[in-house]
């Protein structure tokens, strides 16, 4: 699949350098802001995540709730298929499939960048049920791993409008490294994997 999987990849990075540059000029900044973050020094990834049936029918966790530690998710989930639900007034509510579209995910790297303007996306997946399972294909678009994300210079009406950070159940504030946050939120989004086989970094 290497052929498939880069030119996938290849793609989606051009889309979503064009939505970062989308999203900078919409908030008064240069186009080019992020540029020298990602045009040499992306770290892309392109995951094929298979979550097979557990809940039975009690919901099982597929993913636990997080916000992605990056800077920009676009999520393909296969076609007729649920468990993506992201929270939205203190509920969970489905973000059901819609054909031809991705989901995309604001990331706590683009939240760091506008001080709480843009808001990460709170959200989690509900394994299936028995006997079935679920495909998603997430890509994460995100700067180098010792990067860090440039500040948005956002227009003073913007800037009026920044809700600041969010706060993390863990009281774990968003690292400005991307890496250092990358391991932060893998914890979080993993924490069955976590206690079974690094139960040292919890």
């Amino acid at each position: 699949m290497r052929d498939i999987v880069s030119e996938w990849t290849e793609r989606l990075s051009t889309i979503s350098l064009a939505l970062l540059r989308a999203l900078a000029v919409s908030l008064g900044a240069p186009e080019d802001t992020f540029d020298a973050a990602f045009t040499e020094r992306a770290f892309p990834v392109l995951k094929i995540v298979r979550y097979p049936g557990e809940s039975n029918p009690e919901p099982k966790q597929g993913v636990g709730s997080h916000r992605d530690g990056g800077v920009l998710t676009l999520l393909l989930v296969e076609p007729g298929k649920g468990g993506l639900q992201v929270e939205y007034q203190g509920k969970w509510i489905d973000a059901p499939q819609v054909p031809g579209t991705f989901v995309v995910n604001i990331g706590e790297m683009l939240e760091l960048a506008t001080n709480g303007y843009l808001k990460a996306t709170l959200h989690r997946v509900i394994s299936p049920l028995r006997g079935t399972d679920r495909i998603s294909l997430p890509f994460f678009y995100n700067p180098a791993l010792d990067a860090t994300m440039p500040q948005l210079a956002v227009s003073p009406e913007f800037q009026a409008k920044a809700r600041g950070l969010s706060v993390d159940p863990t009281n774990s504030p968003i690292l400005e490294t991307y890496g250092d946050n990358a391991l932060r939120y893998r914890l979080r989004a993993h924490p069955n994997v976590v206690a079974e086989h690094h139960a040292d970094l919890l």
